[in-house]
């Protein structure tokens, strides 16, 4: 055993220091608790590998100080954020853009009231939040409001935990109803325009990107789900897909194959796509690639027609067979909804009173 750790330290190359190579890849080195903790600065280049360290090395001892600070009790603000920041940085249940997304809150927080960072925990008052959250609100989104609000209670939550607070001062702070987001989805004609600019891609991804936005507005499938479909899930003869179980259909369930996905699936079947991935190509999946946002971004623009995102490609399903005529439920239960329709409803009610009205106006007498 001492041997192979001999050889795995041996094999990271001395550059400058904390910064070592190995295998081309850029490490820094950091000392946890009296040993040695390698972190990966995820490039080949040494300018930027340089750049990161510093990052990295400035964050370290940020949480070492934080830390100390919150031992002694005399922790401030920022020093909670901090070790806040870590904790969400080490949280594997977060996604790298969530993670992302809620530094952004703290670092709007504390932008926004300048004098926060400094302040010890137990001299903040309820009042200040509330106007701080009064002021904060008139120059955010909604959502923006809500996260950063969520970012001063959990950091707040830790002064209790350290026992320098009995009672969060942000608890109290009201949230904001987020206006639901309107959905501009594109008509059948842009949607085969939108398919047609993929798939002319000079990408070698070209082809499985197109597939990818097509399967998922064809089945309705989150992207996580659409991606995890293989080809033994793919049953012809009874004329449906079994979706597997996720975190957010713990069961699984089955979706029709409509005909536009008949012919989507017999193209791929047709025509060997490029994988970028190897272990993805030998694993039987349908789709070739993972994520398309960049280039389906790209050529929602060209077609000049309003920017759809993964997610979208999901209304985009449930809008067409709502107005193809089926009903709520149904469309429900494709979805992977548990709640008998009562959140389709809330979403696409209005789809059904249209269509409602669409066939009153054909009734004669």
């Amino acid at each position: 055993m001492k041997a192979k750790n001999a050889d795995a330290k041996a094999a990271f190359e001395p550059v400058a220091d904390n910064l070592y190579r190995r295998s081309g890849i850029y490490y820094g080195r950091l000392y946890v608790n009296g040993g040695t903790k390698w972190v990966s600065l995820r490039t080949k280049v040494k300018g930027v590998a340089k750049v990161e360290l510093a990052k990295q090395m400035q964050q370290h001892y940020a949480v070492r100080e934080a830390k100390a600070a919150a031992r002694e009790g005399s922790a401030s603000v920022g020093d909670l954020a901090t070790l806040y920041l870590q904790s969400v940085d080490i949280d594997t249940e977060l996604k790298p853009a969530s993670k992302e997304y809620r530094h952004k809150t703290v670092k709007y927080l504390l932008r926004s009231w300048p004098e926060l960072s400094e302040r010890q925990p137990n001299r903040i008052t309820e009042t200040e939040c509330k106007e701080w959250a009064a002021q904060y609100v008139k120059d955010f989104s909604e959502t923006l409001y809500n996260n950063t609000v969520d970012s001063l209670r959990h950091i707040l939550d830790l002064a209790i935990d350290q026992g320098l607070l009995n009672r969060n001062p942000a608890a109290e702070v009201s949230r904001v109803t987020v206006p639901p987001k309107k959905l501009e989805l594109p008509s059948s004609e842009k949607f085969r325009a939108i398919i047609a600019e993929i798939r002319k891609s000079k990408q070698p991804t070209n082809q499985g990107s197109a597939d990818l936005v097509e399967f998922m507005a064809y089945s309705g499938c989150r992207i996580s789900e659409a991606i995890g479909v293989g080809w033994p899930d793919v049953d012809d003869q009874r004329g449906h897909i079994w979706v597997g179980p996720s975190k957010h259909d713990e069961k699984g369930r089955y979706i029709p194959i409509l005909e536009p996905m008949r012919d989507l699936l017999n193209r791929i079947k047709a025509t060997p796509r490029f994988f970028k991935s190897r272990t993805r190509e030998q694993g039987g999946y349908v789709l070739s690639v993972i994520q398309c946002r960049r280039i389906l971004t790209a050529a929602c623009a060209t077609v000049k027609t309003a920017r759809i995102t993964h997610h979208d490609l999901r209304h985009l399903f449930a809008t067409r067979c709502i107005e193809s005529g089926v009903d709520i439920p149904t469309v429900s239960r494709w979805l992977g909804h548990k709640d008998g329709g009562a959140l389709a409803m809330k979403v696409y009610g209005h789809l059904r009173d249209e269509h409602s009205q669409a066939m009153a106006a054909k009734v004669t007498f």
